[in-house]
């Protein structure tokens, strides 16, 4: 797969289709005289919130009246790695992890990035403003000093506030997907409970029993399995929440006459 934070920098910049957004300023893109500018026509509701990007000086040179970037804003460069949205990018935080996550249009879900990776986009956003304003002299700061490790590294700790997504954001009923999370194996319990278990008066289902059927059944979604150490108390949340039964210990086998640990009410419906 591409480096999609490199990916999510090029085509953040590329010029908009304006009309197609709904936006009425079409000829903004060509007004872009300072880096300033050029982050608020790229990120406006980072800038509507957070303020202008740079703190800026006029200076009159024998070219005019000049804009100098002299310090950057940290808390709008932070959110302004969350991404534009209108063109389906988006960067969260997820702080019981310390990760952060950018969303992957092609496949509709979360995946995990380093807070290097984090740096290297905010890089390339400050690279391509410099190279696509007309008329800025003083680029300096921009390209140079705001790019350095301990600018970068203040932006990007910085955004892991600005960009924190709530506790629940990947719960195992919240929209958001992510690659190979904890929580896929939740919801996939939770749909194995209701549509492959059955209730059934006297009957004994083994945790052995439910495990291998589990496992099958995450099979046929092209999920990992799930360790047996993880699967007894996620199952065993998952049926006293579907059907009110917990597990038991002192189940006995009538063909060993041994104690088993299961569920004593429940029966496999099969795999569809």
């Amino acid at each position: 797969m591409p480096d999609l934070m490199l990916y999510l920098a090029n085509s953040t910049n590329q010029k908009l289709d304006l009309k197609s957004l709904g936006l009425s300023n079409l000829s903004g893109l060509n007004e872009i005289k300072t880096v300033t500018d050029w982050f608020c026509q790229m990120f406006p509701d980072a800038t509507k919130v957070f303020g202008s990007p740079f703190l800026e000086q006029q200076q009159q040179s024998e070219f005019g009246n000049q804009s100098v970037p002299l310090v950057p804003n940290l808390d709008c460069l932070a959110a302004c790695l969350s991404g534009d949205e209108r063109l389906g990018h988006r960067v969260i935080y997820y702080a019981a992890e310390l990760q952060f996550y950018f969303f992957d249009p092609r496949d509709q879900m979360f995946h995990a990035t380093t807070d290097q990776k984090m740096g290297n986009l905010l890089r390339a956003l400050l690279a391509r403003s410099a190279a696509e304003v007309k008329g800025e002299a003083h680029l300096f700061n921009v390209f140079q000093t705001f790019r350095t490790d301990a600018v970068v590294k203040a932006v990007v700790n910085r955004a892991k506030s600005v960009l924190e997504a709530s506790p629940d954001f990947f719960s195992a009923t919240s929209q958001n997907q992510r690659v190979a999370g904890p929580e896929i194996h939740q919801r996939l319990a939770s749909v194995f409970a209701q549509q492959l278990l059955l209730p059934c008066p006297n009957n004994i289902l083994t945790v052995g029993q439910t495990f291998a059927l589990f496992n099958q059944f995450v099979k046929t979604k092209d999920m990992p399995a799930i360790r047996r150490s993880d699967f007894k108390s996620l199952m065993a949340e998952t049926i006293r929440d579907a059907y009110g039964l917990g597990v038991r210990n002192d189940l006995m086998n009538a063909e060993t006459q041994k104690q088993q640990c299961g569920w004593l009410g429940l029966r496999p419906a099969g795999l569809a």
